[in-house]
Parts: structure tokens; sequence; C-alpha cells
């Protein structure tokens, strides 16, 4: 295996991961500093996505000329200097539309970054090492999940300088970049044999299955706490516990498969997560809400998984495929919040939630699909 290559992947999923979960606890200090509404701020969130979307959209070409290592250190040095900007605009109340900038800056680097972390392992790894290495890249940002925000309340209780605090957090791309300075920057996706490209059906079709199951994980994390609240009137301590059960389940999980090679055919792994999912979906919408939580257990494995199952099955056209699917992935992250928000404000919470159980049953239909 190409060890410095999994180091670069493994560490910028983990900057940006660190970076990203960071922008969730300064919310309300954001909120704060800028005297805006919930609305206006709502776009510190949707911008980035969007932007990352669009370039997920243009990959094509950028992803042609530059090649996958370039992106990857393209991608780190914009996140560094997107960061960096973010942290200098916070300090001043009238800087709101400043640091929204940043923050499309920061998307535009998360899109040069996604697709290419991805295929670099697709081609470097052996297939036999592929499940655990992707297991592995994707714990990297659980990990950062779990770590970022602990170390913000530490901030906060300290009374530190949340905004300088911003800033530093430009260390992290910068050092890993660094590091990539040493690594030879052939394009990943130029050394396949072939230049065949999938079917635009199969491509589609996997675009939708994936982006469906990173909407199902997305509804979890970011509604969970809010759902166990109106709808169980449970205290916010404790569902924020709950939160950290399924932050702590999906990190596990990855792990788990990231340290043990598991003999079972990947379709077959897919299907037992999205089944099992789909159980522990329902019973924490009307028996315990603690499957809810344990769902991040269920979910764990699947992406890491799937891509995987990707690169072996297609494997002269999985880099297109990669790119199709990592391109539905960002388009459903940029609509599902609000999709969600219009169901719960039209049909309720509970119903709202129901969306995962639906979005995870397409997903399995399409498993079933493929042989």
């Amino acid at each position: 295996m190409n060890v410095p290559y999994i180091i670069l992947c493994f560490t910028s999923l983990f900057a940006f991961g660190f970076i990203d979960n960071s922008r969730g606890p300064i919310y309300p200090e954001l909120l704060d500093q800028f005297q805006i509404t919930k609305s206006n701020g709502s776009l510190i969130f949707s911008l980035p996505s969007l932007m990352s979307f669009l370039m997920a959209l243009l990959s094509r070409f950028w992803l042609k000329k530059l090649g996958a290592i370039n992106s990857t250190k393209l991608s780190l040095v914009i996140i560094a200097v997107a960061t960096a900007l973010m942290g200098v605009f916070a300090k001043d109340p009238g800087g709101f539309k400043y640091f929204i900038l940043a923050s499309a800056l920061f998307g535009i680097g998360v899109g040069f970054l996604s697709i290419p972390i991805n295929m670099i392992i697709a081609n470097v790894v052996p297939l036999e090492n592929r499940q655990k290495v992707f297991a592995g890249l994707h714990s990297m940002y659980g990990m950062a999940s779990l770590i970022a925000p602990s170390i913000l309340s530490i901030v906060f209780y300290q009374q530190y300088n949340w905004q300088n605090y911003l800033m530093l957090l430009c260390i992290l791309p910068l050092a890993v970049f660094i590091f990539s300075l040493k690594i030879n920057s052939r394009g990943i996706n130029e050394q396949s044999d072939s230049n065949e490209k999938a079917s635009k059906d199969t491509s589609i079709k996997l675009g939708i299955l994936f982006s469906f199951y990173v909407a199902s994980e997305i509804l979890v994390s970011s509604r969970l706490v809010i759902y166990l609240k109106e709808m169980w009137e449970m205290p916010i301590e404790k569902a924020s516990s709950y939160l950290s059960i399924f932050f702590f389940t999906l990190l596990a999980g990855r792990v788990l498969f990231a340290l043990v090679k598991f003999k079972a055919p990947l379709l077959r792994l897919l299907k037992i997560s999205a089944i099992l999912s789909i159980i522990f979906f329902l019973l924490g919408l009307y028996v315990n809400p603690l499957f809810l939580a344990l769902t991040g257990g269920t979910m764990s494995y699947f992406f890491p998984t799937g891509m995987t199952w990707i690169s072996s099955k297609f494997e002269k056209t999985s880099d297109s495929i990669i790119a199709t699917v990592m391109t539905f992935v960002g388009g459903m992250i940029v609509s599902i919040h609000w999709l969600v928000g219009s169901i719960s404000d039209i049909y309720g919470l509970n119903t709202a939630m129901m969306l995962g159980v639906g979005m995870l049953t397409v997903v399995l239909y399409f498993l079933h699909t493929e042989q």
C-alpha cells in the first residue's frame, strides 16, 4: 500500500472534520456577535454546502486538469485560508457579509476534497485491504466530530477568545499541506488502465442510493436533540447525551470495520446495514428513542463499505462513479435541511423523522436490484 497517500487522505479528512464540527458550537456566538436572525445565520451552513455541491458538479473539469493529489493539496490551502478569514471577520460585529464570503470559500475547499480522497484510496489500496482502509478513512470525520465540540466547550468554559481559536484551526490543514508537499503530485484518476465511463443509469442509481443513505444519517445527527426534546419531552442535557451515543456508535462501528476484515460479501453487509437501520429507526420512533441513537452503529459502516463495493465491482469505471456519487451526496446535503424543515412545519417533526425510514427503504430497494 502507498502509506503516504493514505496518511494524506486520513489527515485531510480529519482536519476538515475538525473545522466543520467546530462551526456548530460557535453558531450561537456568531448570531450574538453579528446580531442576525437564525434565517440569515443559516447561510453559514447552507452556502458552504451549496458551493461544495457546485464544485462537485464541475469535478470532471478540474479533476482532469489537476489530478486527485493536486486537488487535495489545493483544498487544504483553501480550507486553511477560509478558516483564518472566518476567525478574522468574526471579530468585527459588522463583518457578517465577509464571514459569509469566507464560509463560501470554505465550501469551495471542501468541494476540492470530497471526491479526490475517496478516489485516491480506491486507486492506491489493494482490494483485499480496501474495506478496512475506507472504514478507517471515514472514521476520521467521526473522530473529529467527537473531539472538536469537546475542545470548544473547554474554550468557552475557560473564557478564551473563540475567534482566535477559530483562526488557529487553520494550522490543521496547513500542517497536512506541508506534509503533502513530499508526495508525488501525479493525478490518481489518470492511472486507470481504461478510459471507460459507467453508464448514466448506473451512476444515477448509485448516486441516489448513497445520497439517500447520507441524508438519513444527517437527519438523525441534525434533528435528534430537538426531536427528543419536543416529541419525548426530554431535558436538553439528556437529549444531547443521546446524540453523543449516536456519534460514538457511528465512530465505533467504523473503527471496528477498520480493524476487522469481515468475510461476508460487501453487498450483503450493505443490505444488513440498511435493514437494521430501518428497524432501529422504527423502534426509536415508536418504542424507545434510544434505538434512534443506536442507528449510529447500524449505519456506521455503510458508506465506507459502499465505497469499497463500488471500487471492486466497477473497478474500471469507479472513478467516474465515485465522482457522480459525491455530486449527488453534495446536492442532498444542500437540500435535506430545507426538506426536513418544510415537512416539519407542515406535517410535524415525527413525520419528518419518518423520512429517514423512507429513504433507507429506497436504499434497500436499489441494493436488492444489484447482483
